[in-house]
């Protein structure tokens, strides 16, 4: 069934939210049930008010509705004007559009038709055996039984795995993105400007590839420098190492190993080397100096100095010398190891100044023990030059060449490699924000137990699909039992039957048997065609009330054709009774209440309705009056019944509650009653204007009515306006101007055209309505509280 309908734009209808306009006292809100009564003045909006629910039948938008916009919210789902087919509804709708479009002889009855349709024919048992044996199978949710029922459990199970597939999938998707927009969109170390959920799930690729390693903690510290770091001029310096500790091991070898003699040896400096060292340190401060001991202050021998001499040979001062240049050249070796590497860190980009000062350190290490090896050859020479007569043993060196020259060319390398990295430092950092986006996406995925999630939610798919095609195969075969059904009553149609149901109603409703609809053979008997006749001739000329029953015939019969026949319709009948007088529009409703409204009484004393939902909408107030008496559904266990009524307020029209004098006493009186009563209070036209409008032709056939039925004595002297007079007071001066008022201006505009160009005075119209109304409660007060009462209005106590 359907519930509400919301109308953005659709011909008089404009912004007509359901859910703001229909409430009730208690400010709740009223919808559709299973019947509806809708009452509307001519234009108010009826028709447009069916046609969109024709088009729900139809499947397309009436012409010259284009951009329309509603929804039609029911059980089985809401329906845009965008999604007419398929929507899964069975509606009829009997409006103008179903006359023009199946009777268009009724509207143009030279080039009109009336198209043809068939219902059941004669009973055959064998295909009503077969039909009831398939409706038996196909049950109904109601009775808990059958494809239909096990249908619908399984539409159950379909969207309930659904729905929890797509919550797991939402929920992981969710993570996803907020992931991407908050965490790593948001870091602009390595986030990108653009960064989303689709960026992400690109990213969880590349980390899920075997050949993908995250970065450790230093690793990404190096590469957050890397990012911070500008462009470096290029490193000019190299490392270039030349050790000479083999050219000075051979000379020093030599020198610690030659074997030398004094040529008249001092024993006595032989055995002390330490003052053999003393007196040659000695001999040039004294020789050709002094007579005397520098030390002492005793005389020199004469001899002294050739004995010396004799001592000290020259073959000893020869090595001596020679160990002094073996010695400077192990010092300037020692000094120039200092400046083997003179470059810093600061010189090399982030990644390259990690491995440097690592090769420095190594190229330190390796040049500490190759200058300790320097210093060991130098103390050994100072030990033979202290005592030249003595060889001293060779120190064992410790240091690495090799290892020193792999340093240095490691150096080297990354020299060139930092002043490679200029060029390609913007591609390197590139790279760089890649790597650590990735690592922080594998951390995350990590975080999130993706893996397990991907895991659970493919599961839940597959039990989706399960569900899914459980119930596609369930709607499939209920499908191929419908066919089977429309194949068999295929078998029973009978389209004379169709004109022979529509002429029975004509009669037995109406008492029409001259005006009769035929099916007739066309001119080759292939086919055939319905024909209005009247005394077996032809008809034409039709009253418009002879069309009015012929289509509404029409449409009665044709919902027993077998596309509507045993299917739950919702039925719309717009304003049935056009051009009908009093007799035809009572027999109008008992059709309606006879073969549509009236409940089927089941063997267990139930009831049960021909229709799933049923809307009847009219202008007219006799037969408003006889729909009170259709039979209403039990609000409880049937639906229930709710009256609306459709107004048209400036250009726009509007669905609303029917007020109670319409829906409780259906009498223009009352309605009368009301509209003057709304123009008691002048604010009131902020609300509504169109009573203030309405108020003199309102007033004045209000107040004709009312004092007919006190006065109802008529001559020439007793005319409407001698009531008014003698009702309010011949002498009250208000009463005489209300008269003139009434018959000059508030109902007419011949005599004064130019009101007709000037705004509502509403204070004055408020000011007349409460001088009526006051008038009535102090004649009568218990008619005009029964009046309020009426409208629905609380009684007036003073």
């Amino acid at each position: 069934m359907f519930s509400q309908v919301d109308i953005g734009s659709f011909g008089s209808f404009t912004d007509l939210a359901w859910k703001k306009s229909l409430k009730d006292a208690g400010n709740t809100v009223q919808n559709f049930k299973r019947l509806n009564v809708l009452y509307g003045r001519n234009y108010s909006g009826k028709t447009t008010l069916s046609r969109i629910f024709r088009a729900l039948e139809t499947g397309r938008i009436p012409l010259n509705y284009v951009g329309s916009t509603f929804t039609v919210h029911g059980d089985k789902g809401d329906v845009t004007q965008s999604g007419l087919a398929g929507h899964g509804y069975d509606v009829r709708v009997y409006n103008r559009d179903f006359v023009n479009e199946n009777l268009s002889f009724l509207v143009n009855q030279t080039n009109g038709e009336i198209k043809t349709f068939a219902i059941v024919g004669e009973k055959n048992k064998e295909i009503e055996d077969a039909l009831a044996a398939i409706q038996v199978k196909l049950g109904n949710v109601e009775s808990k039984a059958g494809l239909r029922y096990e249908l619908e459990a399984k539409k159950k199970e379909r969207d309930r795995t659904k729905g929890n597939h797509k919550t797991a999938s939402t929920s992981l998707e969710d993570k996803l993105r907020s992931h991407a927009n908050d965490k790593i969109k948001q870091n602009r170390t390595y986030g990108p400007a653009v960064y989303n959920i689709d960026s992400i799930k690109k990213d969880i690729g590349s980390v899920k590839k075997a050949s993908f390693t995250p970065l450790t903690t230093e690793e990404q510290a190096v590469k957050v420098n890397l990012l911070k770091q500008e462009a470096l001029p290029d490193i000019t310096d190299t490392v270039s190492i030349n050790l000479k500790i083999e050219s000075i091991n051979k000379v020093a070898e030599e020198l610690l190993s030659r074997s030398i003699k004094p040529t008249q040896a001092i024993q006595e400096l032989l055995n002390e080397t330490a003052l053999q060292a003393w007196v040659k340190q000695g001999i040039p401060l004294h020789k050709d100096k002094r007579d005397t001991c520098a030390f002492c202050r005793q005389d020199l021998p004469h001899d002294i100095w050739q004995v010396l001499d004799s001592h000290f040979s020259k073959e000893s001062t020869d090595l001596e010398s020679s160990i002094d240049s073996c010695l400077t050249s192990i010092t300037t070796e020692i000094q120039a190891t200092s400046g083997f590497l003179t470059l810093n860190g600061d010189k090399f980009y982030a990644e390259e100044k990690v491995s440097f000062e690592t090769s420095k350190k190594s190229l330190a290490d390796c040049l500490k023990v190759y200058k300790q090896d320097l210093e060991a050859l130098k103390a050994a020479l100072d030990r033979r030059k202290n005592t030249l007569f003595q060889p001293v043993a060779m120190p064992v060196f410790r240091h690495d060449s090799t290892a020193i020259q792999r340093c240095a060319d490691d150096i080297n390398a990354l020299i060139a490699k930092s002043n490679g990295r200029t060029s390609s430092l913007e591609k390197d950092k590139t790279a760089a924000r890649e790597s650590l986006r990735l690592t922080d996406v594998a951390s995350f995925i990590g975080d999130i137990t993706y893996d397990s999630e991907l895991v659970r939610i493919a599961g839940l798919k597959t039990d989706s699909d399960n569900a899914n095609t459980a119930y596609t195969e369930a709607e499939a075969e209920i499908l191929k039992q419908e066919a089977e059904v429309t194949r068999l009553q295929g078998q029973q149609k009978d389209e004379r039957k169709g004109a022979k149901r529509v002429n029975d109603l004509l009669n037995h409703f109406f008492g029409h048997d001259g005006i009769k609809l035929e099916a007739k053979d066309n001119a080759e008997k292939t086919a055939v065609k319905f024909e209005v006749t009247r005394d077996g001739k032809s008809a034409y000329n039709l009253s418009e009330g002879e069309c009015s029953l012929i289509a509404f015939c029409y449409f009665i019969a044709k919902l027993e054709e077998p596309d509507s026949k045993g299917k739950d319709l919702i039925i719309y009948i717009d304003d049935p009774i056009s051009s009908l007088d009093g007799n035809h529009i009572f027999f109008m409703f008992s059709l309606i209440e006879s073969l549509i409204a009236k409940p089927i009484k089941n063997t267990d004393g139930s009831n049960s309705y021909r229709y799933k939902q049923l809307f009847i909408s009219t202008h007219n107030l006799d037969f408003l009056k006889y729909l009170k008496k259709i039979s209403l559904p039990n609000e409880k266990n049937h639906g229930g019944s709710q009256h609306f009524i459709v107004e048209r307020n400036g250009g726009s029209s509007q669905i609303s509650l029917m007020p109670s004098y319409l829906r409780d006493y259906i009498t223009e009186f009352n309605y009368l009653f009301h509209q003057i009563y709304k123009c008691r209070n002048q604010g009131g036209a902020n609300e509504s204007h169109e009573p203030f409008y309405g108020f003199g032709n309102n007033l004045r056939k209000f107040l004709e009515a009312f004092l007919f039925f006190k006065f109802p004595y008529h001559d020439d002297k007793n005319d409407a306006f001698e009531r008014i007079k003698k009702f309010f007071g011949e002498e009250d001066p208000t009463a005489i101007a209300l008269v003139n008022r009434l018959n000059n201006e508030f109902s007419h505009l011949e005599s004064i055209p130019d009101r007709g160009f000037k705004p509502v005075e509403i204070p004055e119209i408020s000011k007349v309505a409460n001088y009526v109304l006051d008038k009535i409660y102090a004649t009568d007060s218990a008619q005009y509280n029964s009046l309020l009462k009426s409208i629905g209005e609380p009684e007036r106590t003073h």
